[in-house]
């Protein structure tokens, strides 16, 4: 028998009749206990013998752990995602997890985007909790349904993605320059190739063969080359040769935002990056070049500098089919 038990629904069955032994468990959903009950019955027909598993226990928190000791320790990432979905799992309650149900994230979600936490950092989070489940289910750790996969990211406004014009480019430059410090020289190379800051600020002196700057600590992983003009590679070797960068990430935020320059919310880490993408395109350049010199994966990720090209709109006019009219 399944009934209604407040939000929950019960599953109350004694398959042998009186006296036999009997099942009770609860579910989220009127699914979820109409498919354990079908599937204990047809066990037990199989197998009268057939022990039904104990209840699973196991807090989030403890899946958390058994995630962060079997894959997550391995991620450079791995750390900082670690804290992330302690931190969310702490915020909803820390749940069974095998009693988790979509209200408790819809909720804590709901709750975090009124404190003013963006929607596509939370859709990160939902996009987190649900690879931590699959890959806990891939090594044999969880063996019933991704808690999570119910759950929709929360469709949001895409902000404007904005890139520097060259005027403001030479003052920020110029801005940087006066410094003296390492930050001139790493926004150079961000500008000349589309490397991210953390790229461009972690290359050494063995990073160049002729003509080419090679970036090994990527956010995929993957090396990427892309060609860089003699002098500044020269300037490039001529420090690196004998130290690394100085972290000066602080110093190129500060004389970003002295400069008053109107950049939308969240973008001020990559705005080099979205310059050199974005005067790449409006200056002519092909797409699936960018594609590599940026490192994206797919070209789907490189289309929002499409409309940059000065060819782009010109196409609707000389390949529409309205011209073959007559």
């Amino acid at each position: 028998m399944i009934k209604k038990q407040g939000e929950a629904w019960l599953v109350d069955i004694q398959p042998g009749g009186r006296g036999k032994k009997r099942y009770r468990k609860t579910f989220a959903t009127k699914a979820e206990a109409l498919r354990y009950e079908r599937t204990l019955q047809a066990k037990l027909v199989q197998d009268t013998q057939y022990i039904v598993p104990k209840k699973d226990t196991r807090r989030l928190s403890d899946l958390i752990e058994q995630w962060w000791q079997s894959t997550g320790i391995l991620l450079s990432s791995g750390p900082d995602t670690y804290q992330r979905l302690k931190a969310a799992t702490t915020a909803m309650g820390n749940p069974m997890a095998s009693q988790f149900t979509v209200s408790h994230f819809a909720d804590y979600r709901a709750t975090r985007i009124s404190g003013g936490l963006s929607p596509s950092t939370l859709n990160r989070e939902l996009q987190t909790f649900k690879a931590m489940f699959s890959e806990l289910a891939r090594l044999g750790y969880w063996s019933t349904d991704n808690p999570f996969r119910l759950l929709r990211p929360v469709k949001h406004h895409q902000p404007k993605m904005a890139f520097l014009t060259v005027e403001q480019i030479n003052q920020l430059m110029s801005a940087l320059k006066q410094t003296g410090c390492d930050a001139y020289l790493v926004a150079l190379v961000c500008l000349s190739t589309g490397a991210r800051w953390g790229e461009a600020q972690s290359l050494t002196g063995s990073d160049f063969s002729p003509g080419q700057v090679h970036f090994h600590d990527t956010k995929s992983k993957k090396s990427r080359s892309v060609p860089i003009s003699k002098d500044l590679q020269g300037s490039l070797i001529a420090v690196l040769s004998s130290r690394e960068f100085n972290d000066s990430y602080s110093t190129f935020s500060r004389r970003l935002i002295e400069m008053g320059f109107n950049l939308p919310k969240g973008q001020r880490s990559h705005i080099l990056r979205h310059t050199f993408a974005s005067h790449f395109m409006m200056n002519g350049g092909n797409i699936l070049t960018l594609q590599k010199v940026l490192g994206h994966s797919s070209l789907e990720m490189t289309m929002k500098y499409a409309h940059l090209a000065p060819e782009y709109l010109l196409e609707v006019l000389e390949k529409n089919p309205a011209l073959t009219l007559r």
